[in-house]
């Protein structure tokens, strides 16, 4: 039978609470989605699916409390440092931004060029 089907077992002493395995579970089918691997072996090929399988079986590590505001301060200065250093990466991006506007130009017009027509 198939894990979402099945009612989910938590480990109380891992995880605390129903709400804090949904979070978890939508946190890392997340990381899934944006390409992290699974930490284990599934037959799945749903994101949720493996997530919840991982969660199950107690594969996951989470911080809360003062630990988890200390890695997201950390992860966002980080994050500020990395985009700082990358240079030229913003021009590459203005150059697609610019393709793309002109493409849909051609298919979308401004408001002010449709004409209303008059019925009678």
């Amino acid at each position: 039978m198939e894990i979402v089907s099945l009612p989910v077992v938590i480990d109380k002493e891992k995880i605390d609470s129903r709400f804090r395995f949904v979070v978890l579970a939508t946190e890392r089918a997340r990381e899934i989605i944006n390409g992290a691997r699974p930490n284990i072996q599934t037959r799945y090929i749903k994101s949720s699916t493996i997530a919840i399988e991982e969660l199950t079986e107690c594969n996951v590590e989470y911080l809360t409390g003062k630990d988890a505001r200390k890695a997201m301060q950390d992860a966002s200065s980080t994050k500020v440092l990395r985009d700082l250093s990358v240079p030229g990466e913003g021009a590459e991006e203005d150059e697609t931004k610019k393709e793309i506007e002109k493409e849909l130009g051609v298919y979308v017009p401004e408001p002010g060029d449709i004409k209303e027509s008059g019925g009678g």
